[in-house]
Order: C-alpha cells, then structure tokens, then sequence
C-alpha cells in the first residue's frame, strides 16, 4: 500500500515529522498508540525497510505521522529528513508493535512515562490518546534531551500541559539548561532526581504504570533506579530504541560462526560481536524475514539450536519463549563462537 506525503514539519535542527493521509475508504490505516509503521524507501536502486513510531494518535488524529531524527550513517531516516518531499508516495507494510495502550475509559492509571530524546515519540502518541480517553487518569512525563532546542514536540507538550493541567505534568531532564523554570533539571537521570519528581507528584514508586522509550544506556538506568524501588522489569512497558544502536560491548571483538537454516537451506557465515544476526544476514545478501528491525514483531523469530546468543531488552517475547530457546534475530547477538539457528518450520 502507498501512502502520499501531505506535509514534512521540521520538529528541531536534526528531526522531521512526516504528515500522510489516512488512506483511502477502503483501506484506512487502523493503528494503536505506541504502535509502529514500516516505510519501504527506494535509495540507490534498493528498497530500505525502516520501522518508525506514530506520533500521531488514532483518536485524535485525522492523519498520519510518524517522527524521525537524523543519526550517524543513518541511511534511510538520513535521507527522509533531507530528501523526503511533499507529495511524494510511500511504501508501507501494515502497523505493528507491541507498545502500545488501549484506553479505558473506566480505568485510571498513574503513568509514568520515561523519554529519551526520538522516544518521545510513541510515548506523545500515547499520551495525547491517554488524555482525551481515559478521564479518570494522570500521567507525569520524565524527558531526557541535550538542551532545550533538542526537545521534540516541545510546543506541542507545553500545549497538552496547558489543556490538561490536572492530567499531565512534564519534567524535563537536560544537559544544559538555559532556563529557570522549576519543572527544568540540569542533570543526567539519577535515582535521587526520580525520586524528587515522583515525591513532588505525590506519587510513591508502587504507584506508577511504567512505560519507556528511549536509547538503551538511558532504559537500563532507568529499570536500574525503578529496581532498587520494587518496581520489576515485568511491571515496566518499554520499547527498544533501535537495534541499530545497540551494541553488545562484552562481546565487540568476538567473531562467531553463524549456520542459518532458513526456507530449506543452509548458510554459514561469520557474524562480529557487535552485529545482529539479522545485520550480518542481510550484509551477506541472505535474505532473511524481518519487518521492524527493533524486537517489537515477531517476523524475524526463529530458534537458538546451538551456542548462545545476547537479545537486547525491550522485546516482545515471553520470557516462557525465550526459555525455549527463541530469539528475534533482528536484535540478537551472538556471544559464543559457533552459533545455529533455525527459522520455524526449516
């Protein structure tokens, strides 16, 4: 399906919102808040498959948008940020994802959402939806940036605040900081700044529904200081940043021999400690099913036969799935030095 491009909206120096329509009568997109879609971008004669969250709400929202922030040797959210034009039409697979919410209205949650920088973006989806669907609710908004030109969707949040005072209250962690409104921190993410904020909220750690998103350094602090509190990891709702920026450092200088069987076949390759079975895989030209890139689908799932392999967290597999030996290749690393897997069904 194609989508046409009905506006591109510069969000700060580094990062673009694209504006789609919804699709036609009959092929409407239908997407959750938090949820994810999948652009196909033709670049030097290939098609680029990239998944990136809506920022748009499905409630409250007559279009479509997604945000995307340039990063180094971004191929693909590089050339949407600088090439990507008005009018244009794009290739789309269907939304997916399991970060999402489904609003009750019955329901009332004290969200906690933790942002780092790009993370807002699922995390704004959601809580734009949260806010005109769940009345009985409240959420407090800890983003982490740079400075205050790197914030996202910063007018627009300063407007959610305004329109839902007793709902929404954003704390900004920072870098640098230039202003001296209370609600402003220069700092990087520690327990005792959490623990200020939750208490300022009037909020104890046991009471917050958690969600995140953001770089993995800043999600694993983040779990880290809500550990020490009580708060487990199967409490905690979180989306993988990207696996593109993830590496396995205890392993960056380990190269394994990876045997694939997939569709009948057989292929052995050798994988860097710092790739993704699915990186390595697609580098060598075999092709492997994939979609998001980010652990938060299962089409790239397959089965750890031998040796042992690091999955990032942040993925959508049960811990029951992944005891059975299951990874999503997509963010799987290997950390011995010979590794197999095998597709279902191969």
């Amino acid at each position: 399906m194609n989508l046409t491009v009905q506006e591109i909206i510069n969000e700060t120096e580094d990062a673009v919102s694209v504006v789609f329509n919804k699709g036609g009568i009959f092929n409407k997109i239908k997407y959750k808040a938090g949820q994810f879609l999948t652009v196909k971008i033709p670049i030097k004669g290939k098609i680029e498959k990239r998944a990136y969250s809506f920022s748009s709400s499905p409630v409250t929202d007559k279009f479509l948008r997604i945000t995307v922030k340039k990063v180094q040797e971004g191929l693909v959210s590089n050339y949407i940020c600088d090439n990507l034009k008005k009018g244009e039409k794009v290739e789309i697979d269907k939304p997916a994802g399991s970060f999402f919410v489904i609003p009750d209205k019955k329901t009332k949650n004290k969200y906690v959402f933790f942002a780092g920088g790009s993370g807002i973006t699922p995390i704004f989806s959601i809580i734009q939806t949260v806010l005109e669907k769940e009345p009985l609710s409240d959420a407090v908004l800890i983003y982490a940036n740079r400075n205050e030109e790197s914030i996202i969707f910063k007018k627009a949040l300063e407007d959610l605040e305004t329109k839902y005072p007793s709902k929404l209250s954003i704390e900004h962690i920072l870098e640098k900081k230039t202003t001296d409104l209370p609600n402003y921190h220069q700092d990087l993410l520690n327990e005792d700044l959490i623990s200020e904020i939750l208490q300022k909220h009037q909020l104890q750690y046991t009471d917050g529904k958690y969600m995140m998103c953001g770089p993995q350094g800043f999600m694993d602090t983040a779990k880290e200081i809500l550990a020490k509190n009580g708060i487990t990891r199967d409490k905690i709702k979180l989306e993988a940043f990207s696996a593109n920026f993830v590496r396995s450092s205890n392993a960056k200088d380990l190269l394994s021999n990876v045997t694939i069987y997939h569709d009948n076949k057989k292929h052995t390759l050798e994988v860097p400690g710092d790739k993704t079975i699915l990186q390595a895989a697609m580098a060598n030209n075999i092709m492997l099913p994939y979609l998001c890139r980010s652990g938060m689908c299962s089409n790239c799932k397959a089965k750890c036969v031998s040796g042992d392999v690091k999955m990032i967290d942040g993925h959508l597999l049960s811990e029951e799935e992944v005891a059975e030996g299951n990874i999503l290749t997509c963010i799987s690393f290997p950390t011995t030095e010979d590794v197999s897997i095998s597709f279902l069904n191969d």
